[in-house]
């Protein structure tokens, strides 16, 4: 009921922009950002068109990233493509290696089961274990991700800060992975679905998918950045249209919920932390004053989604979802642009 209750309170607090006759005085004016991205398996193809649109902006000076799962590998490509070319070098700039990720994503989709069967498959995996369904641990990913992004590149002083977040089972804790660490087994580990591949090993620990414990984090933004704008792309929607009926509907409106919840823990206590750092003998003062949150999310057309597709990763999905989140980033752009460095559109709740 209080994540509920969160969740509600801070979309019905999405502030107005500011006077738009402001915008042009504004719009080369520097904005050290950090973003922090959700996961959400082929659905991630929208972050990746929101984050290709906010690299044409070169006033947006992005610090730091946070993510999980399908949000770890947006945020390790970023960092990688930008650490080799900065935002666009056509060679392999951040929006390069990005689109170089996902086409490597839809290729690999090409080998995976087709959706006609895609249930049946599901289905194997509830009855079967990937400890007795692929008794060698192949995973398609990790070859791919060797491929795509250089992490010696991403262990840089000067590469943007990553946080990626995986689950240690064992504990059922999040952990965070910072640049330092950064190989192909924290992304394998933090995209780690339960049901299709063993737990990955990281010295003695083994993690799950990232999603189940924070998706995506925030704290190590607030905490470890200088920046005071962080923004949230989303690709679970926080809100519902309509009270799902069908097992369908109820089904992907729980996972909604799930997903979204340790999300929602964290815009809690930040808003606590914001209460009390305005009283006298309060530590938190320095960390939480003048944070600015912001939520870019897909509105409609991502609710619209069946949960089932989010294992679809054919490019033709992939680019619809990505021209979606391209739409979502210009229309953010247009309303909020000159709200960046100035005041929260996200109100946490009090």
């Amino acid at each position: 009921m209080v994540a509920e209750n969160v969740a509600v309170r801070s979309a019905a607090r999405i502030r107005p922009p500011l006077r738009p006759g402001r915008r042009a005085a504004r719009a080369l004016t520097p904005r050290p950002l950090t973003l922090a991205l959700q996961g959400g398996g082929a659905h991630g193809a929208f972050t990746w068109g929101v984050l290709d649109r906010l690299l044409e902006e070169p006033w947006i000076e992005i610090e730091g990233l946070s993510g999980a799962s399908a949000g770890a590998l947006n945020a390790a490509a970023l960092a990688a493509g930008w650490q080799a070319g900065g935002r666009s070098d056509p060679r392999g700039g951040a929006r390069r290696t990005l689109e170089e990720l996902w086409r490597r994503v839809s290729k690999l989709a090409d080998f995976g089961p087709p959706l006609a069967v895609a249930p049946a498959f599901q289905m194997m995996t509830r009855m079967f274990s990937p400890y007795q369904l692929n008794p060698l641990n192949v995973n398609p990913l990790r070859g791919m991700l060797e491929d795509v992004i250089d992490f010696e590149a991403l262990q840089d002083d000067r590469a943007l800060r990553l946080f990626i977040s995986a689950t240690e089972l064992k504990q059922g804790r999040a952990v965070v992975f910072e640049n330092e660490d950064m190989c192909v087994e924290v992304l394998l580990a933090s995209a780690c679905l339960p049901h299709l591949y063993k737990a990955v090993a990281i010295g003695d620990s083994h993690y799950w998918d990232g999603g189940f414990m924070a998706n995506p984090t925030i704290f190590p933004l607030v905490f470890n950045c200088a920046a005071r704008d962080v923004m949230i792309v989303q690709i679970d929607s926080l809100t519902a249209d309509e009270v799902p009926l069908s097992a369908r509907q109820i089904d992907n409106r729980r996972n909604q919920i799930m997903f979204n919840a340790p999300l929602m823990r964290e815009l809690e206590a930040l808003g606590y932390m914001g209460q009390m750092a305005g009283r006298r003998g309060c530590g938190l003062s320095a960390q939480v004053k003048g944070l600015k949150l912001h939520l870019l999310e897909g509105g409609a057309a991502m609710r619209g989604l069946d949960g089932a597709s989010k294992h679809r990763a054919d490019w033709g999905f992939v680019s619809e979802l990505k021209e979606v989140g391209r739409g979502a980033a210009e229309a953010w752009l247009a309303r909020h642009r000159d709200d960046l460095g100035e005041r929260s559109t996200l109100e946490l709740p009090s």
